[in-house]
């Protein structure tokens, strides 16, 4: 795992949680703005899973397969979120899609140890 682009994944996470729970308590429905933020996210979730793609093979270690559902798992996440703040017309819509933002920063710790602990030993 390439610590420089985990921490960029960490801190766009939890900006664009901070981002969306601010508009969540002004009321602001789902729009294209939050959609770029996602986007902008998401793009860095895959350059995190085509990075991990071109060095898990040689690394020594179980977990493998661990790592990659919870790999996929942190990519889907955000779509979900934006598919379900999309049809939820309410002030909640935005709140789930800040909320997974939250949820991607811990799978994304949680990545980081199953790197550390069981691939990269």
């Amino acid at each position: 795992m390439i610590d420089w682009l985990y921490f960029a994944v960490q801190a766009a996470a939890l900006a664009m949680s901070a981002w969306f729970f601010v508009d969540t308590a002004r009321s602001v429905r789902v729009g294209r703005r939050h959609l770029v933020g996602v986007a902008a996210l998401e793009l860095l979730l895959l350059a995190q899973l085509a990075a991990s793609i071109a060095i898990v093979p040689g690394e020594a270690g179980d977990g493998k397969a661990l790592f990659f559902s919870y790999l996929v798992t942190t990519i889907l996440v955000p779509v979900a979120a934006v598919f379900w703040g999309s049809i939820d017309r309410s002030r909640w819509g935005i709140g789930t899609v800040a909320a997974s933002g939250l949820i991607v920063a811990a799978l994304m710790v949680r990545i980081h140890q199953i790197w550390e602990f069981q691939i990269h030993v």
